[in-house]
């Protein structure tokens, strides 16, 4: 069986409205689950530190 660290990354942030086509959080939070994955687009997730509010390391097996 072989260990990876797995990193977890909680990041919070305020999405401007104007630049999404809907009208609410919510439905940007859909939005950019869908079309703004964070696999696809990492660097627009993590640009502003404070926004990140948590991460934790940990040893899994696979």
């Amino acid at each position: 069986m072989a260990e990876k660290i797995r990193v977890t990354v909680v990041v919070e942030y305020t999405p401007n409205l104007d630049h999404y086509p809907v009208g609410t959080v919510e439905e940007a939070a859909e939005f950019d689950e869908r079309e703004n994955p964070l696999v696809d687009y990492p660097a627009s997730y993590l640009d502003d530190p404070e926004e990140v509010m948590s991460v934790t390391y940990e040893v899994v097996s696979t």
